[in-house]
């Protein structure tokens, strides 16, 4: 038995309905992918930007490198100052006795020799025709990185200061400064009197690539370890107390 007329319309209207679902989901679903694919392509944008500009910081960062060339005072004389490729030097470039000391601010032997001979060796110094330069390296923890640009802030913005704060930043050394960041190097600094710009430069670590390079460059120069010392250019035994004292002052010709 054939159908009626208005049922065969009601499932003409139907099946007419039913393609208009099926047409409207397959555009909502067109839709959909369309943003997946646009909200994709702006995070890949977005990460490609992030990423190459990570990339240039790191760059300019590991290329930027401190410059200083000052007078300042060791006891009660005024000497040159300057960094020269990897070292901070105290004293004059032309000096009859050259000290090069390769160290780590986070190496225990290092803030022994430290502070057992600072005041030596500024006494030296002071006394001319003596040079200490001091290539500031990392060999143990992160501590070495952050002061060691730390210390290169100041050697560029508050040359005057440098001494002192070379010697405290051995002296604050422990196993709680160890995982100090750029920022609480920053707050040391501005109790130890640093002045203002130093600290800027300090809490950016703006010196961390510098001090990275020269620790490359260490075994270049025949530096396995810390502390190793240079006497004239001349690999030495790290000399302390008076035999240091005695060695300087024969080549200084006193």
């Amino acid at each position: 038995m054939s159908k009626s007329t208005s049922a065969v319309n009601a499932d003409r209207r139907k099946l007419a309905r039913e393609a208009q679902l099926r047409e409207a989901a397959a555009a909502k679903r067109r839709r959909t992918l369309i943003q997946i694919a646009v909200v994709g392509t702006v995070a890949v944008v977005v990460i490609g930007i992030v990423t190459t500009a990570v990339i240039i910081g790191s760059r300019q960062r590991s290329q930027t490198t401190p410059s200083a060339n000052a007078t300042v005072t060791v006891g009660t004389r005024q000497v040159p100052f300057a960094i020269d490729g990897s070292a901070v030097r105290v004293g004059p470039a032309d000096a009859k006795a050259k000290v090069d000391l390769w160290v780590d601010y986070s190496c225990p032997h290092c803030q022994e020799f430290e502070a057992t001979n600072s005041e030596a060796l500024n006494s030296l110094i002071a006394g001319g025709d003596v040079s200490v330069s001091y290539h500031n390296i990392q060999v143990d923890t992160d501590y070495a990185l952050e002061a060691g640009s730390a210390a290169a802030c100041v050697a560029t913005h508050d040359p005057n200061a440098w001494v002192g704060f070379n010697a405290t930043l051995y002296a604050n050394h422990s196993e709680t400064t160890d995982g100090w960041t750029s920022s609480q190097f920053k707050d040391f600094a501005a109790q130890q009197g640093v002045n203002a710009e130093a600290q800027t430069c300090i809490s950016s670590g703006r010196y961390t690539g510098w001090i990275t390079s020269n620790t490359a460059d260490a075994a270049k120069n025949d530096v396995s370890g810390t502390p190793t010392m240079f006497l004239n250019g001349v690999k030495s035994e790290t000399l302390s107390g008076q035999a240091l004292v005695a060695k300087v002052n024969e080549l200084a010709g006193r």
